[in-house]
């Protein structure tokens, strides 16, 4: 359910898989619980401002990214 989650949040999940995940919802209290998280976060996030960071910020960011699409599959940082 955890992978499903936000599919099924976002309506994105086929009618037999969200009807699957509706019903596993229905009878799991940990999952429900975990959805209702979710659920929440989402919200909260949806509300929140919207600010670009500063800019040295945004350059460390991206500067990560190159570096995370440039190493070899499986490498550690």
């Amino acid at each position: 359910m955890s992978e499903l989650v936000t599919d099924y949040l976002d309506g994105a999940l086929p009618g037999f898989a969200r009807l699957r995940a509706h019903l596993h919802l229905f009878m799991c209290h940990s999952c429900r619980r975990y959805y209702d998280q979710m659920r929440r976060t989402v919200g909260l996030l949806a509300r929140a401002p919207r600010e670009a960071p500063p800019p040295e910020v945004e350059q460390h960011l991206l500067e990560a990214l190159a570096r995370h699409d440039s190493a070899p599959p499986g490498a550690h940082r």
